[in-house]
Parts: structure tokens; sequence; C-alpha cells
């Protein structure tokens, strides 16, 4: 499991044998503090890349079009740090938040997907992007190697803010989990919950979001499966404290148990093999 946590916005890793507890790594401290842009490392997501390495990537800050990027053959130590900059290119962007890759086995490429608003020019950038809801979509590009990459593209607009979105490989379909972002950061709100989605193949059509499948507010949706069900678990960042939804099918949800580091934010969760040598020495 990787996370940040709102004292330290940088890298933090947690290990479970049994996806049911996550013991915190290296003490409880940071493994990766940011050393690019804004330095500061949120909503870090960790996968394994065409290299077999363990690529991150990370938002750069409230109000950076580049995300942060980084390698390890390990998960101790790390490549320098870049900053990719995925929006740059699109006019009125504001913005690349929660970056995530997935593997599309089709195109034998990597489709990369974030949040942004993108806005006419002249709209301007001065605003509380930590309290308030920005009209955001989901973005994407694709690459082969993380070292090229093709240009920033719409991935998903359904009509309304979404932000957060995560994508995992069911079968011959692809599932994928994102928050509704309308609404207010209040704990009567009427969205700010995690809806689901399905789709064949990325850049084809979208099956009809269904949900909530989480309470509100939440953020942050991961994926990953738990002996035959899939586990899906969400930050209550208003409340410092984690849920989780289970299923055997995708479709219907169930409430769940998962527990996680304290001060946990937006995690993301990728399983290795059982005999990796992974993780090192756990702190609980």
């Amino acid at each position: 499991m990787s996370y940040f946590t709102t004292e330290d916005e940088a890298l933090h890793l947690a290990a479970s044998r049994d996806g049911h507890r996550f013991a915190a790594l290296n003490g409880g401290a940071p493994v990766l503090s940011s050393t690019v842009g804004t330095q500061t490392l949120r909503d870090p997501f960790v996968g394994l890349g065409p290299d077999g390495g363990f690529h991150l990537l990370a938002t750069n800050g409230w109000v950076s079009r580049s995300i942060v990027h980084a390698v390890s053959a390990d998960l101790r130590a790390w490549s320098s740090q870049e900053l990719i900059p995925v929006m740059d290119a699109v006019p009125g962007a504001h913005n690349a938040w929660a970056p995530e890759f997935f593997y599309d086995p089709d195109r034998q490429c990597y489709q990369l997907i974030w949040s942004s608003v993108v806005e006419p020019s002249g709209m301007g950038g001065d605003r509380d992007w930590q309290d308030t809801s920005q009209d955001h979509r989901i973005w994407g590009c694709v690459t082969k190697d993380f070292r090229r990459y093709s240009p920033a593209e719409l991935f998903f607009d359904p009509g309304f803010p979404v932000i957060d979105a995560t994508v995992a490989r069911d079968g011959d379909r692809f599932l994928m989990a994102f928050k509704d972002e309308r609404g207010v950061n209040e704990l009567t709100t009427s969205n700010k919950h995690i809806m689901l989605t399905m789709f064949k193949k990325p850049g084809g059509a979208f099956e009809p979001a269904f949900g909530p499948v989480s309470p509100a507010p939440v953020e942050g949706p991961a994926l990953f499966r738990r002996d035959n069900e899939w586990v899906l678990i969400f930050d209550h960042f208003l409340e410092g404290r984690y849920g989780a939804v289970s299923s055997r099918d995708g479709l219907s949800w169930s409430p769940a148990e998962v527990v996680v580091p304290a001060r946990a934010r937006h995690a993301s969760v990728l399983t290795l093999p059982s005999n990796s040598p992974f993780p090192p020495q756990t702190h609980r």
C-alpha cells in the first residue's frame, strides 16, 4: 500500500499478507520525499512497469500541470525524480491530480490517467482548490517505456465533475472506480461518493456508471483482489479514517473491513506474488 499523510506530503508504504490489515513500513516514516516542483508528493500510486521496476506516480501540488515520476527496483532506493508535464500543452489546463496507470494488453502500452480542470483561458486560477469542488474530468496519455508519452487526451467525461479514477483488469473487461465530485465538502453532502463503470478497452465506450457503492463524503478509491473477491477502499477525508466494500462480481457491493495505518490518505494497493521478498520488516 502506498499513501501519504497530511503532515508528511511524501510517500509512505505499508504491507499486508492477507489484504485485511496493512502495517506501516519504515517505522511509519516516509520512504521518499519530493525533490522536484512544489516538493510535495500527494496521492502516490506504485505499479510495475515494463522494466519490472516499481514506478511511482504522484500529484505535484494543487495547481501543477505536471506529475511526479520515480522508479525503484526494491521499494527502498529510488531513482532521481522527474516531472512529466502531462497537461502543459492543453490550453486552459490548471492542474493534474491523482495520477495512476494500468497496462493495456491490446496496445501493449501503459495507460496513464489523472484528474484535471480545463477551462477557457482568462477564467483565472485564483481559487480555493482544497475546500471547493472544481470542474474536473479524467484525462490520460499512453507510454510504452515511461520516457516518451502521447499527447494528453480526455479519457472519461460522464457529464459532471469527477476525480480520482482507478482502474483494474477484471477478466476481459476493465473495472473503474471514480469519485463523483459534485456537492460540497460536508458530512451531509448528497454526492462526494464512489461510483463505478466498466469498459472493454481504453479509449472505447464506457458502460453506464452505477452506484454509489460507498458512503459520502469519501475520495481516493483503490481496487485490489482479496481471495475470490474485489475490495474497494476509500478515504473518509473529513473524518480521518478509511472505509471499504467488497464484491464477488464487481456489481453488488457490501461493507467490508480493511485496517490501514493511522493518518493514511489516498492509498493505492499493489498486489505482489506470495513468494516476493517484499515487504521489509514491518512496524505495527
